[in-house]
């Protein structure tokens, strides 16, 4: 039984590797071409000039408008890096996720942009973060505390309220599986831009 069971298993992954062998680079190109097509369609139906559309175009100018000017300029470069590095890092995420269909994004600003939800990376995680950590940088201990509370606020209000709008859609993930990585990378930020200051002293 076990053997049997082996052997159709083989089968099945070697007829797998058959059909992705077979398959040529001008047959992924039309078939992204077709995808492409068709979420442009998608978006002129359902997305542009939205409600939910606008409330992206508002999230992606106005809370950089507000970290412009609360932003503490006489350290400008060092918040800016911290911004980079969390931004970088929860793009990068957040591109994997949405490719791997794990989640989804029923609205989007711009049928170009991956990853979808760009505008809440930037101004519900990145420049929120950066806001806690010209506020408390200075002591780890209320930055562990203050970065643990804004991800406790992004996993489990403002996730269920992009859900809510049905800007953001789970697939197989879920809130809770955020809080600990919000957090996390904003603890390993944290600890880059500070190795970054010390050798500069």
């Amino acid at each position: 039984m076990l053997l049997s069971t082996l052997g159709a298993i083989g089968y099945q992954l070697n007829e797998h590797l058959l059909i992705l062998s077979s398959i040529s680079l001008q047959e992924l190109l039309d078939a992204e071409a077709k995808y492409h097509k068709v979420l442009r369609t998608y978006w002129y139906e359902n997305n542009f000039l939205t409600y939910k559309w606008w409330f992206l175009v508002v999230l992606s100018i106005a809370p950089a408008i507000i970290w412009w000017v609360r932003v503490d300029k006489t350290r400008l470069i060092e918040n800016t890096a911290f911004g980079l590095f969390y931004g970088v890092t929860a793009i990068f995420l957040d591109s994997i996720g949405s490719n791997a269909m794990v989640w989804t994004y029923p609205v989007r600003l711009t049928p170009y942009l991956n990853p979808q939800l760009y505008p809440y990376d930037v101004g519900v995680v990145i420049i929120p973060f950066m806001f806690v950590y010209q506020a408390f940088s200075q002591s780890f201990k209320k930055f562990f505390i203050a970065t643990g509370v804004l991800s406790l606020f992004l996993a489990f209000i403002a996730e269920p309220f992009m859900v809510y709008l049905d800007i953001y859609k789970e697939i197989t993930w879920k809130h809770i599986y955020s809080f600990p990585i919000y957090w996390l990378i904003g603890i390993m930020c944290w600890v880059i831009i500070k190795k970054f200051k010390s050798y500069s002293t």
